[in-house]
Parts: C-alpha cells; structure tokens; sequence
C-alpha cells in the first residue's frame, strides 16, 4: 500500500511539473510571438549598396557622396523617397514573430522566388539580407511577411518594402531631368539660346514693390512678376501660366537615358540656361530627334536623354501660353502628370 502511495504520489508530481512547463513554454511562445524587434540593428549610416533580386531580375544600387546611383543604367540617379522607405522598412520598421515551421513559408508567400533585398557597407560586406512574403493581409496592405537569408523565422514586418518597386525596370530611379539630389532653389532665369527663329530671348522674375500690411492682419510673403524678354522689348506674363510652366520643368521626366558619348543629335542644339535663387546654372541642350524621341543633355550631370516630342516642344512656350490663362488641366499637366512619389 505504501509502494503504491508513493508511486502515485510521484506521478502526481510529474504530472504538475509538467503542466507547469507546459504552461511556462505557452507563456513564452505568446511573450515571443507578441514581442516587437527589429529584424537586425544595423544602422543606416552604415549602408551604402542595396541589392535587389525580383523574377530573375537583379539591381544593385550605391551611394556616393551622399548621393544614391544606379551605376548599371548610365549611372542614373535613384529616387531617394524610395531608397528610404526601403532602408527604413528593412532597419527601422518593428517586427513581430510568427512562426519558425519550414512547412509555414508557402502559408506566407515565402519560397525560392520571393523577392531578396541584400544591404552592403562600403566594402560589400552584408549587413541584412531579408525574403520578402506577401502583403499582410493582402498586396496593397502596408505591412508584410519577412524572413531573413539562412533562418526558417518569420516575422510580420511593420512595413512594406516592395512598395518602393514600381513596375520599371530598373525601378527606383529618379527620371525627372533634374534630378531631386541636384540642390536647386525655385528657378528665377530662364534665357534661351541657338535658335535665331524663336523669338523669346528669356524669362526672370522682379520682385514686386512690398505693400505695407493691414493693421491687424499677418504679413504676406514675397510676390513676383515675371517678365518675357523678345527683340523688341519686354512684357510681363500670367504669373500662373510661368508658374505652371516652370513647375513643367522641374518634373520633367525622361524616358531613356543614352551614352553620353552621343553627339550627333546635339550638332544644332537649342539651349537653355536655368539659373536658380542662388544664382546655380543648369545647362540643358535641346537635340534632335529619332524613333526613341527627342534628345536632351544635361550638362550638369552628363546625362543624355529622351522625352517625347511633345514634351521637349512644351519647353519653349509660346507667347499665348506665357500672356493668357491656360486651360485645365493644363498642357504641361497632361504631358507630365503628377507622381506621388
């Protein structure tokens, strides 16, 4: 009876300590499921190459001088919005575990052909190297499942990283003729040049006399008439027609960009002279043209470029389009639409 008494009391133990085990590793399991981490902390000051593979597709972007290229396209400037939300989703954005089962990755848009982002320091080593999953709950959602190179985790990432891929390819790239990186201030001369034909010499704003303000009311800022210059004399335009005009310019986008050893289409160029409020002068060529359309050079950074013909015309207004007010939307903002990022 006492054999018996012990046995029983001895299993009774084993089976409370194994409850309680049972229970701890339950705790644990939701204590690390619900924890916020990131998926490594690895600073951004440290990164200086992305590497992206998508569907057989592979891009490699670098920063020099504080600037981010694409050096495989002309070396072509990458759109720092994007650049950003990538590093920032990948290093800053929080995670949370969900699951460490192999059979799970499918259940997460997990696999072999998942989208890989690798980030480098200046010597190549690997910082983070991270499979991007599906959406979290869908595409479209902002938040996503990530597994990290060489480990069977995977987390719900706070963020979206392949957001910054648009559908080009390469994508990522800034393709405004001035690119973003360029430190320019608002434009405030224009002045044309090689083309004898068109009769606008150039484009600079006066600063309008300040009135004194209304006793009780806040101060105004700084207003501008903008003055056309032809051979025989100068007007002044529709502020709101250069305004659309000038903004035309600076989300110029281009829709290939060439060797810039390319000069046979600049032989007769047209120029224009885009100086800024700090007195900055960009150079822009106006070219010939082809089947790829219109060629451009910008001289500050070398690039050669095409837009289409119909954009490159817009670059020299016409009289009408500087004088009356333009139509809505404008020409400038139906050849060059808006883009949100």
């Amino acid at each position: 009876m006492t054999r018996l008494l012990i046995a029983l009391t001895a299993l009774l133990t084993v089976l409370v300590l194994g409850e309680s085990a049972l229970r701890n590793n339950q705790r644990q399991a939701r204590e690390k499921q619900s924890e916020m981490r990131l998926l490594a902390p690895v600073p951004i000051a440290d990164i200086t190459q992305i590497d992206i593979r998508a569907a057989g597709r592979a891009w490699r972007y670098i920063l020099q001088d504080s600037i981010w290229y694409f050096p495989a396209y002309h070396r072509a400037f990458a759109l720092d919005s994007r650049i950003e939300h990538v590093l920032k989703s990948l290093t800053q954005a929080p995670a949370t575990f969900v699951s460490a089962e192999p059979g799970d990755l499918p259940r997460y848009g997990l696999g072999p052909n998942s989208v890989r982002f690798a980030l480098l320091d200046a010597n190549g080593r690997l910082l983070l190297e991270v499979l991007q999953g599906r959406g979290a709950p869908d595409i479209r959602s902002s938040e996503s499942y990530v597994q990290r190179a060489g480990a069977d985790t995977v987390f719900h990432l706070h963020a979206h990283p392949v957001h910054a891929l648009e559908a080009n390819d390469p994508p990522m790239l800034d393709r405004r003729m001035l690119p973003q990186a360029l430190p320019r201030k608002n434009l405030q001369k224009i002045t044309f040049a090689g083309d004898p034909a068109y009769p606008l010499k150039s484009l600079h704003r006066e600063l309008q006399e300040i009135e004194i303000p209304t006793p009780g009311m806040p101060p105004q800022g700084p207003t501008y008439n903008w003055i056309a210059t032809y051979p025989d004399g100068e007007r002044v335009c529709l502020a709101p027609s250069v305004y659309a005009y000038t903004d035309f310019i600076k989300r110029l986008t281009w829709t290939a960009l060439h060797e810039p050893s390319q000069t046979e289409a600049f032989a007769e160029a047209r120029l224009l002279y885009l100086k800024d409020e700090e007195g900055t002068i960009d150079t822009l060529a106006v070219g010939g043209a082809d089947d790829q359309g219109q060629y451009l050079r910008l001289h500050t950074t070398g690039h050669v470029l095409t837009v289409t013909p119909a954009k490159a015309s817009l670059l020299f207004p016409t009289t009408t389009a500087l004088m009356d007010t333009l139509p809505q939307p404008t020409p400038y903002k139906q050849a060059e639409p808006f883009s949100p990022f």
